[in-house]
């Protein structure tokens, strides 16, 4: 399975309470040859989460999602367009993987979150679904 990580996932495995269950989650993803993919987009909205870190810290943590992920997406516009279209069922970031062909969003928000037809969304805030 093709696997998106959202900026709330790439948040929770910083700084989450739940971050060692959120990691044993993925390396069990891993293990069944699951591949990860996030967007320079969620990057960004993963440093505006952050807040005020260096920029040794910034390079580290874009090394290791370089190493966790097979690819980080551009932010295009059609992706843009596909949220606009959606926006009442899919945010820019659903609107990515959905573009790139991803077969699952991953998000850790408190929110619930429909899937949509060609994209699973599975919500690590309380339980994988």
């Amino acid at each position: 399975m093709k696997l998106y990580l959202s900026s709330s996932v790439l948040f929770a495995l910083l700084r989450s309470s739940r971050k060692t269950k959120i990691q044993n989650l993925l390396f069990e993803s891993l293990e069944k040859h699951d591949r990860f993919y996030t967007s320079a987009l969620s990057i960004f909205l993963l440093f505006q989460l952050l807040g005020e870190i260096g920029f040794e810290k910034k390079k580290q943590i874009l090394r290791y999602l370089e190493d966790l992920t097979d690819s980080i997406f551009d932010l295009d516009t059609e992706a843009v367009r596909t949220e606009i279209f959606m926006s009442e069922t899919c945010d820019i970031e659903m609107a990515i993987a959905l573009k790139e062909g991803m077969d699952s969003v991953l998000v850790d928000l408190e929110r619930e979150i429909s899937s949509l037809p060609l994209l699973s969304v599975r919500n690590f805030f309380w339980e994988t679904k």
